[in-house]
């Protein structure tokens, strides 16, 4: 097992290190999602529910996925539309039924994209000001990505405890 990265030495300083700190928490969090995902034997496991309005680890894999693609909208996307993201919100904890790998590649993707998009941003783009949501409040794009990973992180943490419910529940 390869160390997590947020245990890699840190290069960077100053107004560099905010940016590093972002990708390493990314690349974290896809740790944790691939680390859960391993431990999953098969679709059953996927979008088992382990009580009523518990949602699957599928569902909240998806959700993870949804909300992190609403986040870098607002933060990235030249002029997000608040009432289509919204709209899109509403279908994250409704489980499609994909396979694990479909799923989990899907993720991969999106972050890995994401974290390209970061590295080539400039970084005094990091303090723009980005409208957020139906209200479009002025928030700083730094901001809505740091909440992006504090989600994302979030989410992954319950997916782990889920997997291990599962693991329980069917042992």
């Amino acid at each position: 097992m390869a160390n997590e990265p947020w245990l890699e030495a840190d290069q960077t300083e100053g107004a560099q290190a905010r940016r590093a700190d972002l990708l390493k928490g990314l690349r974290q969090v896809q740790y944790w999602i691939d680390e859960a995902l391993a431990q999953v034997p098969d679709e059953t496991a996927l979008w088992w529910e382990p009580a009523a309005g518990v949602p699957s680890i599928g569902a909240r894999l998806q959700h993870i996925l949804g909300a992190s693609r609403r986040l870098a909208a607002y933060a990235l996307a030249a002029d997000p539309d608040p009432e289509s993201l919204a709209a899109a919100a509403r279908s994250d904890w409704t489980p499609q039924m994909l396979p694990k790998a479909s799923l989990a590649q899907e993720v991969r993707d999106f972050f890995a994209e994401l974290i390209h998009r970061l590295e080539a941003l400039p970084e005094e783009a990091m303090d723009e000001l980005r409208p957020l949501g139906r209200k479009r409040l002025p928030v700083r794009r730094w901001t809505i990505l740091h909440h992006l990973v504090e989600h994302a992180a979030y989410h992954s943490g319950q997916l782990i405890l889920l997997v291990r419910l599962y693991t329980h529940h069917v042992g």
